[in-house]
């Protein structure tokens, strides 16, 4: 990954859809969180603060007793659970058993998954894969941590 690079990540839930930006330089990162949809907080912060700041919005948390199991979802479906249409997301919340969807893009490289009661979905290969939080911020370090 290079050193300069725009990081775009979505989170999208029965409460709407937050779209979330990060500019990251030479000398730091200039975010520009999103607040209600329509307006954005920005806040510099140091590089090597990417990871952290995608795990804090992103909402993932440790879900006690998680289970989960690989199950079929068309990963095609993401753009509809992330997309504006309200009914339409919740639908899909709904059927994949979510409390919120999320993508991260960065320079060609992007993810997309779920957070639900039976914690973190990665949605790759038209499965919703289970993962630990920690083998998820491990990806992120991995594909982000020169930032």
């Amino acid at each position: 990954m290079s050193a300069a690079a725009e990081v775009v990540w979505v989170l999208a839930g029965p409460g709407g859809r937050l779209e979330h930006r990060a500019h990251v330089g030479p000398s730091g990162i200039h975010l520009e969180l999103g607040i209600d949809g329509t307006r954005t907080q920005p806040l510099d912060v140091p590089r090597g603060h990417l990871v952290p700041s995608l795990i804090r919005t992103l909402k993932i948390r440790p879900v006690k007793d998680a289970t989960g199991s690989a199950r079929p979802f068309p990963t095609a479906r993401m753009a509809d659970l992330l997309g504006e249409d309200q009914s339409v997301r919740d639908a899909i919340l709904y059927e994949a058993d979510a409390r919120t969807g999320w993508s991260i893009s960065v320079s060609g490289w992007q993810l997309a998954g779920i957070n639900g009661s039976n914690g973190v979905h990665l949605a790759l290969r038209d499965q919703l894969l289970p993962v630990t939080n920690t083998a998820f911020y491990r990806l992120l370090c991995e594909q982000l941590g020169g930032y």
